[in-house]
């Protein structure tokens, strides 16, 4: 007998995660599949930041909506992601003041709890911070970061209490069509017959596109994290600040260490065989770009660090919703900045298949065709060339 669900999602992260848990919850028969183990992509090498500041209102109401289950995971998910509360800081110099000022309405309109900080309100939010070079300050007191390991096993935890069924170590081989929809897929251990079939494997998700004609740009992008145990003149859990002047950003961790992502990452790397370790020379950059900033850190102990990778679309924004044959569906192209929207994704996509469109929040500008349509998602603030450094985390 052939094995059936109704839904099948292929990808282990986070977004399949909260995918599975969302069909689940929904009352789908959803089976999820990981070729490796879960989180096992970009989602295990994830700073996991937690903060709704994007120059465009669709990222922005997606974060948003996702923000309400982190701030109260236990009570509507159950079990622990790990968030902490400790603010997140965004810093901008004087040639972006005025971009920053309509962000920042255009989030407040929206729901976000942010507000515009002058140089010495950042300092009395972060004392370690410097000010030469900060003209205006975007401050989230209830933002902060997560854990990304915690976070997807709760979802999967949680998806198979609702009868999910998670199968690791299971590699898709095909997606079956019949006419003009998919019927399932073909796996290394067998077919599976379903006439839904997600497409949420990060950076193996243009593989899965080939399988059904779709040509799905993304590309693969290495970014390296520096992390640091934390100089005497500091020693506590700071506030996570992203500067677009410096470019770069740090967040406090566990054990009173700071990790740090600076620099633009490396394209066109095998997600199958990468440099998973920092290159030798990131680390003392890394701590040089953070002391810009925080001078306290330049007395930082390196410890290394660790390199993740990431699906990185056009426009850096994620592919979401219905592509190609009926039935297939396509979770992406997160581009470094995933996991703050995966539970809203789960969402929304979950609310698109059951009632033909999301209600949540409005994945239409996410849809793959954007791209052939020239219609890519921009802000009408954007910061320019200072702020892609943002996207090297998730």
């Amino acid at each position: 007998m052939a094995t059936t669900a109704d839904a099948v999602i292929i990808g282990g992260g986070v977004t399949g995660s909260s995918l599975a848990y969302h069909l689940a919850t929904a009352g789908l028969q959803v089976m999820l599949l990981e070729k490796t183990h879960l989180c096992a992509g970009g989602t295990g090498k994830s700073t996991a930041i937690v903060r709704m500041h994007y120059e465009n209102e669709p990222e922005t109401r997606l974060a948003w909506a996702s923000f309400q289950t982190y701030a109260h995971f236990p009570d509507v998910i159950g079990g622990n992601c790990g968030f902490v509360r400790c603010g997140v800081l965004w810093l901008v110099d004087h040639d972006n003041t005025e971009k920053l000022k309509a962000n920042v309405t255009m989030h407040q309109r929206i729901g976000v709890n942010t507000q515009v900080v002058n140089s010495q309100e950042v300092r009395a939010i972060e004392p370690a911070c410097s000010l030469e070079g900060v003209a205006l300050g975007a401050y989230e007191p209830d933002s902060g970061y997560a854990d990304p390991l915690l976070t997807t096993f709760a979802f999967a935890r949680k998806a198979e209490a609702l009868g999910a069924r998670l199968q690791e170590g299971v590699t898709v081989t095909g997606v079956v069509t019949t006419g003009s929809r998919v019927s399932g897929v073909r796996t290394d251990q067998g077919a599976i017959e379903a006439p839904i079939v997600i497409n949420a494997a990060g950076c193996w998700a243009t593989q899965l596109g080939r399988m059904v004609g779709l040509d799905i740009p993304i590309v693969v992008q290495r970014n390296q994290i520096a992390s640091l145990r934390q100089p005497r003149e500091l020693l506590r859990r700071h506030c996570v600040v992203a500067d677009i002047g410096v470019g770069m950003y740090f967040r406090p961790e566990e054990s009173l260490a700071t990790v740090v992502g600076a620099g633009l990452g490396e394209n066109g790397v095998d997600p199958d065989a990468y440099n998973e370790a920092v290159d030798a020379d990131f680390p003392p950059f890394a701590r040089g770009k953070a002391s810009q900033r925080a001078p306290a850190f330049a007395q930082a102990v390196s410890h290394g660090g660790w390199s993740g990778i990431y699906d990185m679309t056009p426009d850096g924004k994620a592919i979401l919703g219905q592509a190609g044959p009926d039935g297939f569906y396509v979770a992406c192209g997160l581009s470094g900045t995933g996991f703050k929207k995966a539970p809203a994704i789960g969402q929304c996509l979950t609310e698109l298949i059951l009632q033909g469109r999301s209600t949540t929040a409005d994945i239409t500008p996410f849809r793959l065709s954007r791209f052939a349509e020239g219609q890519p998602i921009r802000g009408q603030h954007e910061y320019g060339e200072g702020g892609h450094f943002w996207q090297s985390q998730k």
